[in-house]
């Protein structure tokens, strides 16, 4: 997995122009967006997945997900996951946006593979208190540094995602 484009796009709209603009061909695709969130200590915030998640049960994962009909942009879908997921008291700014990746996962609830084109975004994590929103899908949050996930029982897309932004931005 690797990143396909840096130029950032607000709707789903524009994405599929920037797409056949860039002849960049992907079939049949989900967007969701991903907050790539750190703290004043350099450390990485990831959630730990519970039994009631759509894959990967017991990973550390990013926090995001999928955009929804009712969002207006990216940023505004990213929003509304930070807040469906850590709450209202948690402190957190989306920063920029890092980068597009498309990866293929299988998704347990529909019992298929999925192509999901996700949209990460740099974002910094201020304070506030972390409430665990999704009971069964979240069973926490965990800060990292980054030279620990290696060790750590991350996702393959928090790895590819986290090792792409540390080598791309150099601030971590």
């Amino acid at each position: 997995m690797a990143c396909l484009f840096t130029d950032e796009v607000n709707t789903p709209k524009e994405l599929a122009k920037y797409l056949k603009e860039n002849k960049i061909e992907i079939p049949e695709y989900r967007p969701a967006v991903i907050a790539l969130i750190v703290n004043k200590d350099n450390e990485i915030l990831l959630q730990r997945r519970g039994p009631k998640s759509r894959d990967e049960q017991y990973k550390l994962e990013d926090i995001g997900g999928a955009y929804e009909e009712t969002d207006k942009n990216f940023r505004e879908a990213l929003l509304r996951e930070i807040k469906e997921e850590v709450g209202d008291e948690a402190k957190i700014n989306i920063d920029y946006f890092a980068g597009a990746f498309l990866i293929n996962k299988f998704d347990r609830r529909t019992d298929s593979y999925v192509n999901w084109l996700f949209l990460l975004y740099k974002c910094t994590y201020l304070g506030g208190n972390l409430a665990n929103n999704e009971e069964g899908k979240s069973l926490g949050y965990e800060f990292y540094k980054y030279e620990d996930l290696l060790n750590s029982d991350a996702t393959e897309t928090v790895l590819t995602f986290w090792n792409f932004y540390h080598n791309e931005y150099k601030d971590i």
